[in-house]
């Protein structure tokens, strides 16, 4: 669960929880402890790493996935989030999907997707619709928007034994979109956050997926 992929499945566990409509999510571990043999090898299950005394010395990918989910994709409030159904066309070989999304309106009137590039190997490039199916009307986001995203570029787990510990451990990186309609990248098993304001909704001409491959 220290590898990238603790941060991403952390992510997916929760927005499809909320998405099915759960309505509390508690994680745990989330105390500092050392790491141990387990069936993922040398890891802890922790947001933290820790020595023997408990003392933190380093961050896993949860943390950062933690941190992502509570600071950027949702409002840090315990106002109530409005989540909606959010598709994409990226799938596998066998059609399991290889970018899910989870799409929240917030209490601050902007709309924020919590995006996985599932796909260990791969880099997608997406872009974001927004439907109104009942009303066949379509969106999009307006003005800047804030772009967020979790990858190999700011964390790597070093596997080594008892002193096994993230060589890479750091905030994810920060952009500001100044054209808010523009393709966006997702680095292979990365985590992101687009957030922003919509436009004025307008009549659908076709019905185009959330996101879409290259």
């Amino acid at each position: 669960m220290t590898t990238i992929f603790g941060g991403l499945w952390l992510a997916d566990n929760i927005g499809s929880f909320f998405e099915g409509g759960g309505a509390a999510f508690y994680h745990s571990p989330i105390q500092p402890q050392g790491v141990q043999n387990t069936c993922l090898g040398w890891a802890s299950w922790s947001n933290f790493v820790a020595d023997r005394d408990y003392n933190i010395t380093g961050y896993t990918a949860p943390y950062w996935g933690a941190r992502m989910i509570t600071e950027y994709w949702a409002e840090p409030s315990d106002r109530p989030h409005q989540l909606y159904p959010a598709h994409s066309d990226i799938q596998d070989g066998s059609g399991q999907a290889l970018v899910t999304a989870y799409a929240a309106e917030r209490p601050d009137g902007q709309w924020a997707l919590l995006v996985l590039n599932k796909d260990p190997e791969n880099t997608w490039t997406i872009k974001i619709r927004f439907e109104d199916q009942a009303n066949a009307a379509e969106n999009s986001f307006s003005g800047p928007v804030d772009f967020y995203r979790f990858s190999s570029r700011q964390f790597l787990w070093h596997a080594e034994g008892e002193d096994s510990q993230p060589l890479r451990s750091q905030p994810p990186e920060h952009t500001l979109l100044g054209r808010p309609d523009e393709e966006l990248i997702l680095p292979p098993y990365s985590l992101s956050v687009v957030r922003g304001h919509l436009g004025d909704w307008r009549t659908a001409h076709h019905s185009p997926p959330v996101a879409t491959s290259p």
